[in-house]
């Protein structure tokens, strides 16, 4: 009698079916509470070591800077005299970055060292030093400093199957990519370098770098930041200057022309959204060649921009070496993280003024800077 009340007690205390699934209901929708808290933790610190690496990319640009007494240009074409300035500018993609220039100032001195002495040999033998003429094993050198942890790692397939480049410095609010180097508004110019007293806005007010995506080598979908070819706007002249600089740069400052500027480029980035079947997969792979979506951006349009990044034309290979439209582009929520020439970094939002977007853009456009 003893043993069967026990056992009728025992069964008394035990779950039902009906309160086992209550309990996993309540446990699931916990667990749904808790995991959007979780996610945007990680982002948070992924942001975070975002923000850190540009401001070291930002420091060590300084440290050039007080070596050297200029800040470097876009791209050095180690076998040309004077590293190519000013000679045949439209061979900027085969020059090496600002990203290879500050790799003493990151603690990759020996990186450098190593790429510099081929690219010496070289030009010694009467061959042409460029970028991608570096041995695998450099020019695949995975650098931490330049990646961001919310972005995938490079796929590391197709042509030079980089090592992966988050990272990007400032051309300014302007479509060009190769010659007009006297024009370049930006911080960093293509083929000339600039020193602290061409920063005539300021530079806590002048973006130096920011951030752009990675590819994954899949041409049949597309991912955010992968540009789209062959989309000439009709405005568009390469050889009129009033077509390639942002109207505040032009003197072309009425509200009115301001505006008509921004409905051609809106025009734009709906015909290059229409066309996004015809784009590239490469950028945000190779640190080390001076090149648009791998190491150099503009400011022409805000930061994750709602359209697609634009070529005005399609390049023969993995190089964006065309104008465009290349904005700076992340995932984080809302907006990219910048750097700031004076080394102070910020995280600027997708829906800040346009204007004002530009004139942190550019070094001397002598704008007045609001709403940041």
């Amino acid at each position: 009698m003893r043993t069967l009340s026990v056992v009728a007690r025992w069964r008394q205390r035990a779950f039902t079916l009906v309160e086992l699934l209550v309990v996993i209901a309540i446990i699931g929708i916990l667990i749904a509470l808790l995991l959007p808290a979780v996610q945007a933790a990680r982002e948070a610190a992924r942001r975070s070591q975002c923000l850190n690496n540009l401001k070291q990319f930002a420091l060590a640009v300084q440290n050039y800077h007080d070596v050297y007494k200029v800040f470097p240009r876009q791209g050095y074409l180690y076998w040309m005299p004077n590293f190519g300035v000013n000679r045949d500018p439209w061979r900027i993609w085969q020059g090496f970055s600002v990203h290879t220039m500050i790799l003493p100032f990151i603690e990759q001195r020996a990186v450098y060292d190593q790429t510099m002495a081929e690219a010496q040999a070289r030009a010694a033998s009467g061959a042409e030093a460029n970028w991608y003429d570096t041995s695998e094993p450099l020019r695949k050198t995975v650098i931490n400093a330049y990646l961001c942890p919310s972005d995938m790692k490079a796929p590391q397939t197709g042509w030079l199957n980089g090592p992966g480049c988050n990272y990007a410095v400032n051309s300014g609010p302007w479509l060009i990519w190769w010659d007009h180097d006297n024009r370049c508004p930006g911080a960093i110019k293509p083929q000339s370098e600039t020193s602290m007293a061409d920063m005539i806005d300021g530079t806590s007010n002048t973006i130096l770098a920011s951030e752009v995506l990675k590819g994954d080598d899949n041409g049949s979908q597309y991912l955010p930041g992968e540009p789209v070819r062959n989309q000439i706007p009709s405005w568009f002249n390469h050889n009129d200057p009033n077509t390639f600089l942002s109207p505040l740069i032009t003197g072309l400052s009425s509200q009115v022309m301001i505006d008509q500027m921004n409905a051609a480029i809106t025009a734009w980035g709906v015909q290059c959204e229409a066309g996004k079947g015809d784009h590239l997969s490469n950028n945000g792979w190779n640190w080390m060649g001076a090149n648009y979506t791998q190491t150099v951006f503009n400011t022409v349009v805000p930061p994750n921009w709602r359209y697609p990044t634009c070529i005005a034309e399609g390049p023969p290979g993995m190089a964006s070496d065309r104008d465009g439209l290349y904005p700076a582009r992340s995932y984080h929520p809302g907006g990219c993280n910048h750097a700031m020439v004076d080394g102070s970094v910020r995280f600027i939002s997708a829906t800040m003024d346009i204007q004002t977007y530009w004139a942190l853009g550019s070094r001397n456009g002598r704008e007045p800077i609001s709403n940041q």
